[in-house]
């Protein structure tokens, strides 16, 4: 049988019971965050377009980079591997740093996690271009 009594998470039996008790004037109470508006149809479909411009610009370079590693297969062998690399990466940050505008994204409100997310799908795609018309 099992036992039936009180639950193991109360906050009163643990002794973290809210400030409003006597005795826990010192203690801070921790307020949820505010919640979010809505978005609208119209904000979730801008949204939704400035994904997919965000995926398939980077994708897009990345296969250009990779077909110009292979139409270029010359000059790039006697470079360390590492530094192609580097090149590519500054490439493609670059030229989407300063073609995004004309995109209509904002790029100036990117984030690391967004610059990361972009030069992954840049790099990837031109690993995978190159690798497939290398061999």
């Amino acid at each position: 049988m099992a036992k039936k009594g009180k639950k193991a998470g109360n906050k009163e039996d643990q002794g973290l019971a809210t400030s409003a008790q006597p005795g826990n004037q010192g203690q801070r109470t921790v307020k949820a965050p505010p919640k979010a508006k809505p978005k609208s149809a119209a904000e979730r479909r801008t949204d939704r377009i400035d994904g997919i411009k965000k995926t398939v610009y980077p994708s897009i370079l990345g296969v250009l980079a990779g077909v110009a590693c292979f139409f270029g297969e010359d000059a790039i062998s006697t470079l360390p591997w590492h530094f192609v690399l580097l090149v590519i990466i500054l490439a493609t940050y670059l030229i989407q740093r300063y073609t995004y505008p004309f995109l209509k994204i904002d790029a100036a409100g990117f984030q690391t996690k967004d610059w990361l997310y972009v030069e992954f799908m840049a790099v990837d795609l031109w690993l995978v271009t190159w690798t497939l018309l290398l061999n």
